[in-house]
């Protein structure tokens, strides 16, 4: 897998489990939904740095993320509590929707 397929799964990935659309993160980074989708697919040659920092920020993640070609290596330590439980119940079925958790 080459890095614009990493970036392009990890993308997606990252933009489901937040809950957007690809018009919404497009219109929020300043890009057309077009090349959004190209970004996603692995279509764009170079999506540039800007877009990339401007992704990380929107997505809450750090660049480095979108570059793991494995994230499913990374430990991930929830804790939960009555002010958090909804949004941790989210984002277990987030992960389990991409086939990440059991």
């Amino acid at each position: 897998m080459n890095e614009r397929e990493t970036i392009a799964i990890n993308l997606k990935r990252y933009r489901l489990f937040k809950g957007l659309s690809q018009k919404e993160l497009a219109k929020r980074i300043g890009v057309t939904s077009d090349t959004l989708s190209k970004l996603e697919t692995g279509r764009q040659e170079n999506p540039g740095l800007k877009y990339l920092r401007s992704i990380c920020r929107e997505l809450d993640i750090s660049i480095e993320e979108l570059f793991m070609v494995n994230p499913q290596t990374l430990k991930l330590e929830i804790v939960a509590s009555d002010k958090n439980i909804e949004m941790v119940r989210a984002f277990i079925q987030a992960f389990r929707n991409l086939n990440l958790v059991k």
